[in-house]
């Protein structure tokens, strides 16, 4: 049997996707909320510009391997439960939050790129939209992480526990949304409790998914009175 590491490279995207969202999030600072005065928004873009840029370019190629990742991750799924869906919910989930991901950064690098010579209200409306789409992308990404969660505890592709820690972020992630709703406070929109531990939370998650992957540590295949190995 020819072997093949498509699993294990899934893996390593799924890491690399972690490195970037995490230093494509810290790597401005802590960025104001929609709750902050006018002067205070425009005045953290003014002084990050140049960090929120880069921000914006680790996110475009984060969004490329997050998908890259679940494509791999969903074809293992697809291959111990032929006859369910959920793979292609994790892989349509994942398409949508790659895209969110994409679309984000470019806002994001728009935002602070043309700022010097720009009205501030436009600058105002823009970091709101930016920051409103950030927190909405947690809607997105409950889908993939419910249908990986799903997945795991059906086909025992991964321990038990992957599945429930998936199950939470997509949880997590589905209420986080919600902080569009908010003006102030701990709930609004782009704040930690909304926005950063959600994101943490499936950081997470899809650093100890990758960790199985990169190790090719997964149940066997059966077919008939034969083991397969897996990749």
């Amino acid at each position: 049997m020819t072997e093949r590491h498509e699993l294990r490279w899934g893996g390593f995207a799924g890491v690399a996707f972690v490195v970037l969202a995490m230093l494509g999030r810290f790597l401005p600072g802590n960025p104001p909320t929609v709750g902050d005065s006018d002067s205070t928004i425009s005045s953290w873009v003014a002084d990050h510009r140049g960090m929120i840029l880069l921000s914006s370019l680790l996110w475009a190629a984060a969004a490329g391997l997050v998908i890259w990742f679940a494509a791999a991750f969903a074809e293992a799924m697809r291959e111990r439960a032929e006859r369910s869906d959920v793979h292609l919910a994790l892989l349509a989930g994942s398409v949508l939050v790659g895209g969110a991901l994409f679309v984000n950064a470019g806002m994001q690098a728009a935002t602070a790129s043309g700022i010097a010579g720009r009205d501030a209200a436009i600058t105002l409306s823009m970091f709101e939209l930016g920051t409103l789409t950030t927190t909405l992308i947690g809607f997105a990404a409950a889908l993939p992480l419910a249908a990986a969660g799903i997945g795991v505890l059906r086909t025992r592709l991964m321990p038990n526990w992957l599945g429930y820690l998936a199950l939470l972020a997509a949880v997590v992630s589905f209420l986080g949304a919600f902080g569009v709703f908010a003006t102030s406070g701990a709930f609004v929109a782009g704040g930690w409790l909304m926005t950063t531990v959600p994101l943490l939370l499936s950081a997470i998650w899809v650093l100890a998914a990758s960790g199985y992957m990169v190790r090719e540590h997964l149940p066997e295949l059966t077919t008939g009175d034969t083991a397969v190995p897996q990749m």
